[in-house]
């Protein structure tokens, strides 16, 4: 079970990466608390398989550290699906 499990979260990152390589915004939906959570930006940085940085697109530069276990479902803004 747990060799599943891990295997995948390897896929997820790599779809995560991919969609780094991108510089393109995504949605990211992730939990909170009962509820869920949306945050629009591009993925800065992916540490390990722990946590992302998503850039806020407010030419500020703000980021936003998100664990990747918090993470419902991500959206590619560029798809058009």
């Amino acid at each position: 079970m747990a060799e599943a499990q891990s295997h995948k979260r390897k896929t997820f990152v790599g779809v995560l990466r991919r969609l780094a390589k991108k510089n393109k915004p995504v949605t990211i939906i992730i939990t909170s608390g009962r509820n869920c959570c949306e945050l629009t930006g591009c993925i800065g940085e992916i540490v390990g398989d722990e946590y992302i940085t998503l850039i806020n697109p407010n030419n500020v530069c703000d980021r936003t550290f998100i664990r990747i276990d918090c993470i419902c479902a991500v959206i590619d803004e560029t798809c058009g699906c």
